[in-house]
C-alpha cells in the first residue's frame, strides 16, 4: 500500500459500529483499558528498579551534551524518546500522565506509572516533530498532548498514522499530518517514512482497526525511519514479531526497539529476544529498549525484560543503548 502524508481538516468519526450502548457495562470498562495497551495492576515499589546501593534507577539527562552530536537521543520512559538529529528536535508518542487508559467522569482507570519522566514537560526543548505510532491510551496520551501544544501553540507538527488525526484535532498543532504505511514525509529537515508493524490500532471498542482488516477505515499503527544526513533512526512503536523491518535499506544507526508487556500478549508486543533479532534484520549498530520499567502492563517482572535482553545481546554485533530512564544515545561527529 503506498501512501503519502497529507493534511487532515475538520474532525471526522470513522465510520463502523461505534455504539457503545451494546456492550454490556462491565465488558467495555475491562475492553476500554486493554485499548490502553495496558491492564490494571496493583502497585510495584519503585526500589523493584533499585540498585544494589538501594537507590531507584533515574537519570538526569544533561541536554547541554546533544549540541555536540550530529545524532542524539534520551529514553524518558515507556516509548517517548526525545530525538535531535542536526538541529531538528523529535518527541514520539509523549506520555508524561501518572496514569494511563480511560477517562470516566475525570477519573483515570488504568496503571499508574512507577518510574517518572527522565526529563519534564517544563525541561524539555519544544520539539519540531510529534511522532505518533498508534491511538492506544499509552501511546497516544491526550492530558500530555494537550499541555505540549498549551506550552508551544501552534509550533510542533505532529504524524500520525491513518484514521487517527481526528484524536489530535482539538490542540493547537502547526500541523497535523496522516501517514500511511510506506508513505513519506519531510519536515524540519529531516525525512520520515511509516513502516508497517504487527500490532492493532482501535481505542475503544468497536471502532474499526485495520488489524481487523479494515484497510480503509480502520485505525492504523506505524513505526518510523527517521532520516537525517546519512544518519538513520527506527522507532519500532509497538509491535508484535515483524519481519517488515528487513526491508529497511541499508544500515540503521539506532534502532528505538519495545521489550516489555509480552507475557500472554506475544501477539501485540514483541519478546526482548524477538526486539535483538528485529534489530538485526534492518543491521542496527545501537539498540535502544523501549516500552519497559514504566508501566506494569502483562504479568512478567517489571525487571525481566531487561535482564533477557543483556542476555542474549552478546549474540549480537550492536550496543545496547539507553538502557534506563533517562540514559541517552549519542553518535559521534
Amino acid at each position: 500500500m503506498e501512501g503519502k502524508v497529507h493534511p487532515v481538516s475538520p474532525p471526522l468519526i470513522s465510520g463502523g459500529n461505534n455504539d457503545m450502548s451494546t456492550i454490556p457495562r462491565r465488558t467495555f470498562v475491562q475492553t476500554a483499558i486493554m485499548a490502553s495497551g495496558a491492564i490494571i495492576a496493583g502497585g510495584f515499589p519503585l526500589d523493584a528498579f533499585a540498585t544494589g546501593h538501594g537507590q531507584v534507577v533515574h537519570r538526569k539527562p544533561r541536554l547541554d551534551l546533544a549540541m555536540d552530536s550530529p545524532v542524539w537521543a534520551c529514553w524518558i520512559g515507556h516509548s517517548t524518546v526525545l530525538i535531535k538529529l542536526g538541529s531538528t528536535w523529535v518527541l514520539t508518542d509523549p506520555v508524561f500522565s501518572d496514569v494511563v487508559g480511560l477517562n470516566l467522569l475525570g477519573l483515570r482507570i488504568g496503571p499508574r506509572r512507577l518510574t517518572p519522566p527522565a526529563l519534564s514537560l517544563e525541561e524539555i526543548p519544544r520539539p519540531d516533530v510529534v511522532l505518533i505510532s498508534h491511538a492506544h491510551m499509552d501511546h497516544l496520551d491526550l492530558p500530555s498532548l494537550e499541555m505540549l501544544t498549551a506550552r508551544w501553540p501552534n509550533q510542533i507538527d505532529v504524524i500520525t498514522p491513518s484514521n487517527t488525526a481526528d484524536l489530535l484535532q482539538e490542540f493547537a498543532w502547526k500541523s497535523v499530518g496522516e501517514l500511511d504505511w510506506y508513505g513519506r514525509s519531510c519536515n524540519a529537515g529531516i525525512d520520515i517514512r511509516a513502516i508497517e508493524v504487527v500490532h492493532n490500532g482501535w481505542r475503544l471498542p468497536g471502532e474499526p482497526c485495520r488489524a481487523a482488516g479494515n484497510m480503509r477505515r480502520g485505525r492504523s499503527y506505524n513505526g518510523y525511519v527517521i532520516e537525517w544526513n546519512g544518519a538513520r533512526v527506527v522507532f519500532g512503536g509497538d509491535t508484535a514479531f515483524c519481519r517488515r523491518f528487513a526491508e529497511i535499506a541499508g544500515e540503521v544507526d539506532l534502532a528505538i526497539m519495545p521489550i516489555g508487556s509480552y507475557d500472554g500478549y506475544e501477539h501485540l508486543h514483541c519478546t526482548p529476544e524477538q526486539a535483538l533479532e528485529m534489530a538485526a534484520m534492518m543491521r542496527a549498530r545501537s539498540l535502544m529498549p523501549i516500552h519497559h520499567m514504566t508501566f506494569k502492563q502483562s504479568p512478567e517482572p517489571i525487571n525481566e525484560p531487561l535482564q533477557r535482553l543483556r542476555q542474549r545481546a552478546c549474540e549480537y554485533d550492536m550496543v545496547l543503548a539507553a538502557r534506563l530512564p533517562g540514559s541517552t544515545y549519542s553518535m559521534l561527529g
